[in-house]
């Protein structure tokens, strides 16, 4: 069973990290605008980091699909960060998008928590090893790892709530309670 877990770690760490590339590389303007709005990194690291993190994100979504216990650890140090950073922007920053994804989510403490999540999952498929299930287990994984990506992936959003507004664009207020 030990094998399976891994490979639901290191296979749903591969497409999360996968799926975060894609995003990036499809809408390339969206993190530097993030990190910019932020104003938490100097200007100078904005244009690099904004290169570096797509081709970080897919290089190691590749290996981790093999199953690379480096990538994996390497993924969780990644995933780290990204935690430490939102954190930080969270209680020093600006505020603003979150950066993460082709939708405008903001940030919050959800992006914290989703790189919390990924990094404990991250580090397990370290852990753990790859595995290589087969047979019902090995469609159960085909099944489970791209729903954990997905339900990881789509948590700030999911839990993202706007402020209601009325008809003409003012915040809603609800009428007195008698």
């Amino acid at each position: 069973m030990t094998a399976f877990y891994g490979a639901l770690c290191a296979l749903t760490t591969a497409l999360t990290l996968l799926a975060g590339a894609a995003a990036h590389l499809t809408r390339p303007t969206a993190l530097p605008h993030a990190l910019r709005t932020h104003r938490v990194l100097p200007p100078k690291a904005v244009r690099p980091l904004s290169l570096t993190v797509p081709l970080t994100e897919a290089a190691l979504g590749v290996a981790a699909v093999t199953g690379s216990r480096i990538a994996l650890a390497a993924a969780a140090a990644l995933f780290a960060a990204y935690a430490a950073y939102s954190r930080r922007v969270l209680t020093h920053g600006a505020g603003g998008p979150c950066g993460c994804s082709r939708t405008e989510v903001p940030m919050s403490v959800w992006v914290t928590r989703r790189a919390v999540a990924l990094t404990a999952v991250a580090a397990a498929g370290a852990a753990l090893g790859p595995g290589t299930p087969s047979g019902a287990r090995l469609a159960t994984l085909l099944l489970a790892a791209p729903a954990c990506a997905a339900l990881l992936w789509s948590l700030p959003a999911a839990m993202h709530q706007p402020a209601p507004v009325t008809a003409e664009g003012r915040p809603w207020t609800s009428p007195p309670v008698r």
